[in-house]
């Protein structure tokens, strides 16, 4: 099966099911300047009028032969459906009711109205921004969806980081930067390990991507391609490998701990946002790595 046999199999699947409004498809596949090679997967979204019968993994195989499947709620809070089909082709299905994703093309072509949206609301158009800004095709559903996502190409300004956001990684990062101290220090090193890169970089990047942004650069979130936006400094700075062993623990962290302390004064700076005196904590900290890793 090549890669043009497999996307006709899921088109052809698609129109059979009377369920399925609009399928979308995101993703590099789509994107302006997109990189597509042997190993990129393909990303499509499902709107469908009733979900119930999708949130399982059977139907996979009407499609193509199976190898692997896993069912995810994600931190967007939208049901994933990831496949591993016959060949290695792999494949995302976003699960998504009509009537939701209508309401957040509703609020894409309505702009002007967005500080009157609620919470709910704006998070939909933000992660349809996310997703359909960077590139997408409107692979079934004709003129009605095109017209729906046509609000992508709106006058939006995008969600940039505010001040809670911006306190909220950084008490974030020091609290878990400590956790992980303690965890290397117990002797639990792969509970470090994982934890340090689950939460540590998760906020640290968080601030990277804001630096990145406000110096005009085009960064990407989770940390997608930053090998093309992070700047030869921070690629070195960033380039720390997390060992389960307690001197490289250390050493891993008090690297980030003064990478994030470079990325939190320049955004504050960059931002104009106030920046807590968290010197205490970070000079105690430093003391007691620093015995760890010599």
């Amino acid at each position: 099966m090549t890669s043009v046999e497999f996307e006709s199999r899921v088109v052809a699947w698609v129109r059979q099911q009377p369920e399925v409004e609009a399928l979308i498809q995101i993703g590099s596949r789509v994107q302006s300047g997109g990189v597509v090679d042997a190993w990129s997967d393909w990303d499509y979204q499902l709107v469908l009028s009733d979900t119930k019968r999708f949130l399982h993994r059977d139907w996979l195989k009407e499609i193509a032969p199976v190898w692997c499947a896993h069912l995810e709620r994600t931190e967007r809070k939208v049901v994933k459906l990831s496949a591993v089909f016959a060949g290695g082709f792999e494949a995302d299905f976003v699960l998504l009711p009509a009537w939701q994703m209508k309401l957040a093309c509703w609020g894409l072509n309505h702009p002007q109205w967005q500080k009157w949206f609620p919470s709910m609301l704006r998070r939909g158009v933000y992660n349809l921004q996310l997703i359909g800004v960077p590139g997408y095709r409107v692979v079934l559903g004709g003129p009605e969806w095109e017209k729906r996502l046509a609000g992508l190409r709106g006058d939006w300004s995008p969600r940039i980081m505010s001040a809670e956001d911006f306190d909220f990684h950084v008490t974030s990062f020091w609290r878990h930067a400590v956790w992980v101290f303690k965890k290397t220090m117990r002797g639990e090193f792969r509970a470090a390990q994982r934890w340090h890169a689950r939460e540590v970089r998760e906020h640290l990047y968080a601030l990277l991507e804001e630096e990145a942004r406000v110096s005009g650069l085009k960064p990407r979130p989770e940390a997608r391609q930053a090998e093309r936006w992070l700047t030869p400094e921070r690629l070195a700075q960033t380039s720390v490998q997390l060992t389960p062993q307690r001197a490289a623990l250390a050493q891993a962290l008090l690297a980030e701990v003064a990478l994030f302390r470079e990325a939190t004064a320049s955004v504050a700076t960059l931002r104009g946002f106030k920046l807590g005196d968290y010197s205490a904590l970070e000079n105690w900290l430093r003391s007691e790595l620093g015995k760890l890793s010599s």
